[in-house]
């Protein structure tokens, strides 16, 4: 056995059944802290309050889900070495003793808090600063707590100085480049790929719109949009869409696409814009605090503001002029070097037991 080895316990926020960048983060996290000799728990709570807001929501997500075929299994299957508990609820019957504990997203946060001291040093693991929400006060509140934080990027460190809080990091981010790389095509039929999310800070009607827009100008502009569960907008016949693809398949789809849009407003790191990089896609995208943590304006990617005119202004100018197109995609692969996951996992591990 490994003399170092520790044991850690990430505290994710619900049974995930769905596509999710944060825990898909975190399950790829624990695969490579398991490989660097930990004993890793990732826990996957089936009840995260009591009230009935929360039953009622959680009641018609999962009808939703029926009704839309979608699988009551966990999306995220880590490597074996990885242990997975699903669990009622986060208290000490369910939670095992560790060395720390970190809460996931701030629906954990409170949970993890009230947990005895013996079930491991804490830590919340700030993936973004989510005061978007209806209940941003309460939200607010999980970030005064006295936890030791770990941020992803250097944007929420400096919204926690806001309110005179402070975190550790930014340990940035970083995907699996054996999942997410260049196929070298030349043949890439589709003009833009856009990923679909229904929540308004995502801007899912502004993105479709600009589709559609891009489409009116000229007739043979094609489009391909990735959803993790089927639209509540309405979508175009022309616009080819894929639900929750396997990562063969969303391989190909970015690989087989120019431009990826992402017309989300807010963002705490922007995973899918680093996928579609690596798999040779010019970026543009709404400016948000996230994907501007690593992408420049007119170096490695076109960052605009939520407006029409401009979103096709500077999608058309990159599908007119290839060179220009193929110059960003270099540029911007280059900056995926700097995000190494064998890194990051060495950074995230030096603060869990160093710090």
């Amino acid at each position: 056995m490994n003399k170092k080895q520790k044991s850690i316990t990430f505290i994710l926020p619900g049974f995930i059944t769905i596509p999710m960048g944060g825990v898909k983060v975190v399950n790829r996290l624990a695969e490579l802290l398991s490989k660097r000799g930990h004993k890793v728990t990732l826990i996957y709570p089936l009840q995260l309050s009591t009230g009935i807001v929360y039953k009622t929501k959680k009641y018609l997500i999962s009808l939703l889900d029926s009704l839309h075929k979608v699988k009551n299994n966990l999306y995220y299957k880590p490597d074996s070495s990885v242990s997975v508990i699903i669990v009622e609820k986060v208290n000490q019957q369910h939670i095992p003793k560790s060395d720390v504990v970190i809460a996931v997203g701030w629906q954990t946060a409170e949970a993890v808090l009230n947990l005895p001291e013996e079930q491991g040093e804490k830590f919340y693991f700030l993936q973004s600063f989510e005061s978007y929400f209806n209940n941003s006060k309460k939200i607010l509140q999980t970030y005064h707590y006295p936890m030791k934080k770990i941020a992803i990027a250097q944007w929420i460190l400096n919204e926690l100085n806001k309110i005179h809080e402070s975190g550790y990091g930014p340990i940035g981010n970083a995907i699996n480049r054996k999942e997410f790389y260049d196929m070298k095509s030349e043949f890439r039929p589709f003009d833009v790929m856009m990923i679909y999310h229904p929540a308004k800070i995502k801007s899912p009607t502004f993105g479709i719109k600009v589709l559609k827009r891009l489409k009116k100008l000229n007739p043979n502009f094609q489009a391909v949009i990735v959803a993790p569960r089927k639209p509540i907008h309405k979508i175009p016949e022309w616009i080819q869409l894929h639900i929750r693809p396997d990562i063969i398949d969303l391989r190909k789809i970015y690989n087989s696409s120019k431009i990826y849009f992402h017309p989300s407003i807010w963002e705490g790191w922007g995973l899918p814009p680093m996928e579609a990089i690596a798999c040779g896609c010019a970026i543009v995208s709404v400016e948000n605090h996230g994907v501007s943590e690593y992408l420049t304006h007119q170096k490695n990617a076109l960052l605009i503001s939520k407006n029409i005119n401009h979103a096709i202004e500077n999608i058309s100018q990159l599908l007119l002029n290839t060179e220009t197109r193929k110059k960003m995609v270099k540029l911007s692969q280059e900056i995926l070097d700097n995000y190494c996951e064998n890194k990051i996992t060495l950074y995230f591990e030096n603060l869990l037991f160093n710090t």
